[in-house]
């Protein structure tokens, strides 16, 4: 009788394991993260460099329709848009439109130059790298331009908070559309408007960290000029439709992308925005686009050509030269991980895919701004991380 016992506590024992498969768990535990969180919907994946080995979407793309989340819904993923900005200069430089180290005055149509270090040229490389010594201005909120008038929802938000967003809100709704171009040449280029000696750095060019979203902008806009399309053609032609992102891209009256997600900023739906820039951020996909994107990358770094050359991964991907740089080629990369995350009005991001196993992980939420919502991200972010192995 007692073996007999045994003998069934052990058959319930496997069989349990047999039901409980990675998937069903790493599902289960994302679902729990979900409803105790304040997060609105999210898509996540993992990744290997050949194809998606987990994907799926939680809860909705847009609460008020229940509409849900899927791996097919498309959002913004804010600064990690850099990556493709990464992989277009290494393209650019294959087809011999620039060198990295080559002065950006070399194809500006308007000079750009620390005042403070005047005879220090500034570097592709070093816009790409963060240490160009060029600052986010005051300005450069006035990148997002809502397609409708952003409602005062601050009205129901605690009072110690309700002055800065309505600051934001009022500031967003009055933003207008003007040519990247004449945005960056009005903060950096001594003829422009806004231009001040504080939008750059008391360090010299090359000489230190300071991330820059403009610096990214200033590049996507070389791409402009060196290659004669636009800066989203050019990643079109180079990057989206080799890897058959099609579902990508960034939305316009003249590129409409479908199944777009509702974004939720402080809890509440906004409208849909666009950036006067495009180089540092707006850029549209969803997850099955963007595991395309990641699994290249660490074929890449793998050692294997797809859509840039195999040298130009390596190049692309170091580690950065110095420890005091965080960042090479737009890419932010440490001992253990390659990758990117970001944070936009609505939207937060993460991207990166770990060096000794070569497994990537994706996050992308429509809800920012809501209690705990960093946390449960991070969350998120270790559930994948813990079962990345255990995923074939």
């Amino acid at each position: 009788m007692k073996n007999l016992i045994v003998l069934i506590v052990f058959l319930l024992i496997v069989v349990s394991g047999v039901s409980q498969n990675p998937n069903d768990l790493i599902t289960s535990e994302l679902e729990q993260i979900k409803n105790h969180s304040n997060l609105v919907g999210f898509g996540v994946a993992i990744v290997n460099k050949d194809s998606i080995v987990y994907a799926k979407g939680f809860g909705f793309s847009n609460k008020e329709l229940k509409t849900q989340y899927t791996t097919t819904t498309v959002q913004p993923i804010a600064s990690i848009s850099k990556t493709l900005l990464g992989m277009a200069l290494m393209k650019a430089q294959e087809l011999g439109l620039l060198q990295l180290d080559d002065a950006v005055n070399t194809y500006l149509p308007f000079k750009i130059y620390n005042p403070k270090f005047k005879d220090k040229h500034i570097t592709i490389r070093q816009l790409a790298n963060h240490t160009s010594s060029i600052l986010d201005s005051e300005y450069y909120n006035r990148i997002y331009v809502f397609k409708e008038k952003i409602p005062r929802f601050y009205k129901h938000l605690p009072e110690n908070i309700q002055p800065n967003v309505k600051e934001d809100i009022h500031r967003f709704n009055n933003n207008k559309m003007i040519p990247a171009a004449r945005f960056i040449k009005n903060q950096y280029s001594t003829a422009g408007k806004w231009f001040t000696p504080e939008n750059f750095s008391s360090n010299s060019p090359g000489t230190s960290y300071k991330y820059s979203n403009m610096g990214a902008n200033i590049a996507a806009y070389i791409i402009e000029i060196v290659s004669g399309d636009s800066y989203t053609d050019f990643l079109q032609k180079h990057i989206l439709n080799p890897l058959q992102m099609d579902d990508s891209g960034w939305h316009s009256k003249s590129n409409p992308l479908e199944n777009m997600s509702t974004l939720y900023w402080y809890g509440y739906p906004i409208p849909n925005y666009e950036f006067i820039t495009y180089g540092d951020g707006g850029f549209m996909t969803n997850i099955e686009d963007f595991s395309k994107f990641l699994s290249a990358v660490i074929k890449g770094y793998s050692g294997e050509q797809n859509v840039i050359q195999a040298s130009s991964y390596e190049k692309m991907l170091k580690d950065p030269s110095d420890n005091d740089f965080k960042k090479n080629m737009f890419w932010t990369i440490d001992h253990e991980k390659i990758g990117h995350s970001g944070n936009d009005p609505g939207v937060i991001s993460h991207a990166y895919f770990m060096k000794k196993n070569k497994r990537g992980i994706i996050v992308f939420v429509n809800s920012s701004e809501t209690e705990n919502d960093m946390q449960s991200v991070r969350e998120i972010y270790r559930a994948l991380l813990t079962y990345s192995d255990q995923l074939e």
